[in-house]
């Protein structure tokens, strides 16, 4: 990224949000916190600001399905059941 490009931003953040992201950009290759920032920024401001004809919907999956289809299925029977609810 040009440095040219890049407008001064400031963010206020409690010490324990600061502390999670520092330390979540660290754990994710990141730079610094500002490089997770401007990516998360990126990548997801499309979900709060949808101008598009779908619904976006995120998952966090529990990391213990990973490896057992039959339940993954499942849990995600029952999230689908719950989704659909919600938007109808």
């Amino acid at each position: 990224m040009n440095k040219e490009k890049i407008k001064i931003m400031s963010l206020s953040l409690d010490p324990e949000m600061h502390e999670l992201i520092k330390n979540s950009a660290k754990k994710l290759g990141h730079k610094n916190v500002s490089q997770l920032i401007r990516d998360l920024v990126s990548k997801y401001l499309d979900l709060l600001v949808n101008d598009k004809e779908d619904v976006p919907v995120i998952l966090r999956i529990p990391s213990n399905l990973k490896d057992n289809p039959e339940d993954l299925k499942a849990w995600l029977q029952i999230k689908v059941d719950a989704i659909a609810k919600a938007l109808s």
